[in-house]
């Protein structure tokens, strides 16, 4: 991409030279038919010879300029000016000469003043063309800067995009060894207990979650609906542990479901309440996972609740990686626009995530 753009901008030389070189010819034409030496468009058209060599000898020019050759500095640039110079030489008596050839053979009206050759005359002829070779460079020279800048912005933009897609793949997979290795022991404990066809579904279930946390883009959005499928998927996984004890709700209010956000923020939200929650009671529990809209924004939450308030009473002890974790993503994506809220409740506990509401571009 950055070759084809650094490409794209050393290709530009021709137009803008040819521009400049069919404007200065014009203004000549203009000029000589001003004072009474031509009827419009002869000048122009007596130049075309001249536009051609002129437009050459700047792209050459630009060329000798742009050469990347190791050259040291103090010979290029002497070297640059003494090229100027003879490009401005033959592009006068190339002018001079092919004006008297046609004023001598063509156009006799133009002999009483093509014919000139003083020093005065051929001295101002050379300062237009110096003059014209100086400017095309200078604006070529810019092009040039301008483009290099642009493909420097280009490249730092990628290797920021890079960047930041690498760190969000790394924080969305530190989610992920505390659920596998549980779930990996309950896959164990029905092999142990013969429950082979079990066991087996669970598998089928794991692989399919892991499908679908590696395929997943961790800088695209998904739709909301992918987003609670993905947790239907991991919560299945989590029942096959905890049989009847886990009651599992999922609510999504209407004006919710067509938000788009981040693939896998609930994700660790769900983990925590499984793993601090669920797995910290000897009874019963209630899991719940909702979505809402409030104005502007989508409000994801996941609710774990017991029914003697048993999680409630005490605080709940966590390393807070996931939610340190996904805090981390929100604010790379959404920057002060998103937040997540955690903490205890009258029966249990909740962890709340505010976010922009972005439509889903397919809903509906």
């Amino acid at each position: 991409m950055i070759d084809q753009l650094s490409a794209r901008f050393r290709g530009t030389a021709l137009g803008p030279t040819v521009v400049i070189w069919t404007f200065g010819y014009i203004l000549v034409d203009a000029i000589a038919y001003l004072i009474g030496r031509t009827p419009p468009g002869l000048m122009l058209a007596a130049s075309v010879p001249m536009f051609a060599l002129g437009v050459a000898q700047t792209l050459t020019l630009n060329w000798l300029r742009n050469n990347e050759r190791p050259v040291a500095l103090l010979l290029r640039w002497p070297l640059l000016l003494v090229a100027i110079a003879a490009a401005t030489a033959l592009q006068t008596l190339f002018d001079v000469y092919l004006l008297r050839w046609l004023a001598l053979h063509v156009i006799p009206d133009w002999q009483e003043w093509a014919l000139d050759l003083s020093l005065q005359r051929l001295l101002g002829v050379a300062f237009l063309y110096l003059w014209t070779f100086c400017l095309a460079l200078t604006l070529l020279w810019a092009m040039r800067a301008s483009g290099q800048a642009e493909a420097s912005t280009a490249r730092a933009a990628s290797a920021e995009a890079a960047a930041a897609k690498a760190v969000a793949a790394a924080l969305r997979l530190q989610l992920n060894p505390h659920f596998l290795f549980n779930t990996l022991n309950s896959i164990s404990s029905l092999v142990t207990l013969g429950r082979r066809e079990e066991a087996e579904e669970m598998i089928q279930r794991l692989a399919d979650f892991l499908r679908a946390s590696l395929n997943s883009d961790p800088m695209e959005d998904v739709p909301l609906v992918q987003e609670i499928d993905t947790i239907e998927a991991y919560l299945d996984l989590e029942a096959a542990r905890f049989g009847e004890r886990l009651s599992v709700s999922i609510e999504i209010a209407p004006e919710a479901a067509e938000a788009m956000v981040p693939n896998f923020i609930l994700q660790p939200l769900v983990e925590n309440a499984i793993k601090h929650g669920v797995s910290a009671l000897k009874g019963p529990a209630d899991l719940a996972v909702e979505a809402v809209r409030e104005d502007s924004q989508v409000v994801l939450s996941v609710f774990n609740t017991s029914p003697d308030g048993e999680e409630s009473s005490r605080p709940r002890t966590s390393t807070g990686i996931g939610l340190a974790n996904s805090r981390q993503r929100l604010a790379q994506r959404y920057g002060k626009n998103a937040r997540i809220e955690t903490g205890p409740v009258a029966d249990g506990y909740r962890a709340t995530i505010w976010l922009p509401f972005v439509p889903d571009p397919l809903g509906g």
